[in-house]
């Protein structure tokens, strides 16, 4: 890295020091006494100067003061996870992709060693060793958490590989572990429950982006993204996620009444706020909150699921009825098996390896002869 400051004049460097061979970000105080300085970027990334030598340091003494200083600075995991997020790489993740990089980084950076914590090991020390023993340690307790994580690590070092911070990258080498993809089928029995707990809950949004999943075979993150852009006269369109195909679901009348309440709600929480509708139809959000008016976010709404789901299982109960709790994204599942046409085109997904994955029907067949 150059010296962030001015270009180095010798204008002011004491006579017996040769300024073309003086290490970077170094220059002269020439205020009271004189005194070298050095330039240098701390862990949060901020410009920081020090003072390194007295006047009469002779060239040698300087560049043992830049290597001492940087010695100090030596990168470690959560150094470099820090600056990582102040780059333009960082600031292209979508909310959601940076919300769970935060919650990897600050779960590996506390992580107890023998020496301290995980965070402060510096960066020569990341071997395939210690970073197979993370995953394995913490598959003990998640192992979709283990894989998450791992990402992230994988993710990062291969930021700084590619911007010459490191010299290999020792998570190349250490897999994912092999976990059976959730193969859970949500009954109509409980999908159906859970449906009508939801509509009776503070939690207005949950209903409809249950039902919208379901006749829509939709994740919830493409659910909460509808605006008015998506209505269609032919249907909604889906801006699909996780590399499958955009498609648009055509109106039936389910679609059409739950979609038409849904802008109804949103037409009268604006109006109980006094708050005006975007003039942009991509920024007229289906799904907003009824506190602030703002689009519902991801966590926000994993959370209210949450809620209602323990809600659902506590009434269940009561009521002496068998219920089996799901999650969200169970519904699309759901939707894909039960979905009769073609399922590929209708759920967009683009490899019928994926489609088993969420087609989990027995197909029905006949037997050899009549």
């Amino acid at each position: 890295m150059k010296n962030p400051g001015r270009k180095r004049s010798s204008k002011n460097i004491p006579a017996h020091i040769n300024a073309e061979k003086l290490p970077d970000r170094v220059w002269f105080n020439s205020s009271g006494t004189g005194k070298w300085m050095l330039n240098y970027y701390d862990e949060f990334h901020q410009r920081k100067t020090k003072r390194i030598c007295g006047p009469e340091a002779k060239l040698a003494e300087i560049w043992q003061a830049v290597e001492a200083q940087q010695v100090k600075t030596i990168a470690t995991f959560s150094t470099l996870s820090l600056e990582f997020q102040q780059t333009h790489t960082w600031h292209k993740l979508s909310p959601l992709t940076q919300k769970d990089y935060l919650y990897c980084r600050q779960a590996i950076i506390t992580r107890d060693t023998s020496t301290g914590k995980l965070g402060d090991v510096p960066l020569i020390k990341w071997t395939v060793g210690l970073i197979r023993k993370y995953r394995d340690k913490r598959a003990e307790h998640s192992e979709s958490r283990a894989n998450k994580e791992l990402s992230y690590i994988k993710r990062l070092f291969s930021w700084a590989l590619e911007y010459e911070k490191i010299s290999v990258n020792p998570a190349l080498a250490v897999k994912k572990l092999s976990i059976p993809p959730r193969q859970h089928y949500a009954e109509d029995r409980d999908y159906y429950y859970m449906l009508n707990i939801a509509k009776q809950s503070g939690y207005y949004y949950l209903y409809f982006a249950m039902e919208i999943a379901y006749l829509c075979l939709a994740r919830s993150c493409e659910v909460l993204s509808l605006n008015d852009s998506h209505e269609l006269e032919s249907g909604l369109l889906i801006k699909r996620r996780k590399g499958s195909k955009t498609n648009i679901i055509e109106w039936q009348p389910r679609l059409r009444a739950i979609w038409d309440d849904l802008k109804q709600k949103r037409s009268t929480i604006l109006q109980d706020r006094k708050q005006p509708s975007p003039i942009r139809a991509e920024n007229r959000f289906v799904f907003i909150s009824e506190r602030t008016g703002d689009k519902i976010d991801e966590s926000t709404f994993q959370t209210a699921w949450q809620r209602v789901m323990k809600q659902a299982e506590k009434q269940a109960k009561k009521d002496g009825v068998e219920f089996q709790r799901f999650t969200f994204h169970d519904i699309k599942r759901k939707a894909c098996t039960d979905y009769g046409g073609n399922k590929m085109a209708a759920s967009g997904h683009r490899s019928a390896s994926m489609m088993k994955i969420y087609d989990v029907s027995i197909p029905l067949v006949k037997p050899v002869r009549d």
